[in-house]
């Protein structure tokens, strides 16, 4: 008769996220999971798999808790400038409130996906795409009410809030300068008045 599981999922999820977060894919090693999590390696492997099946399932878990969740969920009659204006600056508040300037987990695994296998990379662009078109819907909705500026398309505009929020997130981690970060984030909100 196999044993009762003795540990929380969502705990040594976060846990191996942490290890993850600072060390990055590559340079985590099963046995600093082992180490932040407390289980063994048996139990590691039997509970998620190797080391990409736990960081895909860490992964997952870190884009439910993704600025752009509050996008999705707005009702439709929502300011869409507002929206727009609360997801830029929780990105500034999420670096402000980050004493060891870790930046976005997606980011960096983005700009490392060197050492990520093929799923990963799906992952990760597939959540860019995902959140392209979440901003395209908005972005639509606040044009056609005039909420929001039609100098550009709404995809187009998207593209660039996708860009310049994977931009800040890296200024957040290189140059975690509050003043800065805020600069990027009024200017790009000034390229959406209408």
């Amino acid at each position: 008769m196999a044993r009762p599981q003795e540990f929380d999922n969502d705990t040594v999820l976060d846990q191996a996220m942490h290890v993850f977060w600072s060390k990055g894919y590559d340079d985590t090693s099963i046995q600093d999971l082992v180490d932040a999590t407390g289980l063994n390696r048996g139990s590691l492997y039997n509970a998620f798999g190797d080391k990409a099946q736990v960081f895909a399932l860490v992964m997952e878990r870190y884009r439910t808790s993704s600025p752009a969740k509050a996008l999705a969920a707005a009702p439709d009659d929502a300011d869409t400038f507002a929206l727009i204006e609360d997801f830029i600056q929780s990105l500034v508040r999420r670096a402000e409130q980050d004493p060891d300037h870790k930046g976005c987990l997606l980011t960096n695994t983005a700009a490392g996906l060197y050492g990520c296998n093929d799923a990963m990379t799906t992952f990760v662009r597939d959540t860019l795409v995902t959140l392209e078109q979440i901003l395209t819907n908005v972005i639509e909705r606040g044009q056609a009410r005039g909420e929001l500026s039609t100098a550009q398309t709404s995809q187009t505009l998207a593209r660039f809030l996708v860009g310049t929020a994977q931009g800040l997130n890296v200024m957040a981690r290189a140059n975690p300068d509050n003043q800065v970060l805020k600069d990027i984030a009024i200017t790009t909100l000034n390229v959406f008045r209408p």
